[in-house]
């Protein structure tokens, strides 16, 4: 079993936002997939990117928008997102006051297509 604490001290700066990469843990060439935490203060937003990995967002607080590809969508707890490899995206908090949080999960293409 591995246990990874998810407090303030553990996130970084990566993406235009603060993140803590939870999996793998200590580089990139460890594991084929990976899952991390992100955390949009009021106002941020993650620096428009793009990479050949599917990524999943899975958000679990606070407000923003989504844009994927130049298509926006509204999203807060309860939502979830599949992302397909190559699409250039960004999450914008919407929120003057409260923190958007997500956790990012990402896999490699030859791991099989998503159904979108």
């Amino acid at each position: 079993m591995l246990i990874r604490k998810t407090g303030e001290d553990q996130l970084v700066d990566a993406y235009g936002i603060r993140f803590q990469q939870i999996y793998p843990h200590g580089g990139e060439e460890l594991a084929p997939w990976g899952v991390g935490r992100a955390v949009v203060e009021p106002g941020g937003a993650t620096d428009p990117h793009d990479h050949e990995d599917h990524e999943m967002f899975v958000f679990l607080s606070g407000h923003g928008v989504l844009t994927v590809d130049g298509e926006e969508c509204e999203v807060g707890p309860e939502v979830t997102a599949l992302l397909p490899a190559g699409s250039r995206h960004h999450v914008r908090n919407t929120s003057d006051t409260e923190r958007l949080v997500f956790l990012s999960v990402y896999w490699p293409t030859e791991h099989g297509p998503i159904d979108l």
